[in-house]
């Protein structure tokens, strides 16, 4: 894996993880007090999440998107279960 992939990995985690992390209906579900981001800033997220991933398949191979592709599937999925409310 080039370092091109894993920089681009680790900076298109901080916003999935900020979006995963204000999620409304994460919070709704939760019955947290605290409110959800506004629209226009998820919408600023995940069109930096977009512009690395172009970014990346301009400059990178199709394997470095595909891992690129991946590994965010991988964190979105950790992020959720890790910020999901536990059962009580």
């Amino acid at each position: 894996m080039t370092l091109p992939v894993l920089i681009a990995i680790g900076l298109a985690a901080l916003p999935l993880a900020w979006l995963a992390w204000k999620d409304p209906k994460r919070l709704r579900s939760a019955r947290s007090p605290h409110p959800p981001a506004p629209a226009g800033l998820r919408r600023l997220a995940w069109l930096s999440i977009l512009a690395i991933g172009g970014g990346l398949s301009l400059g990178s191979t199709a394997a470095g998107v595909l891992i690129w592709l991946a590994a965010l599937t991988l964190l979105g999925w950790l992020f959720s279960q890790w910020l999901s409310p536990q059962p009580r």
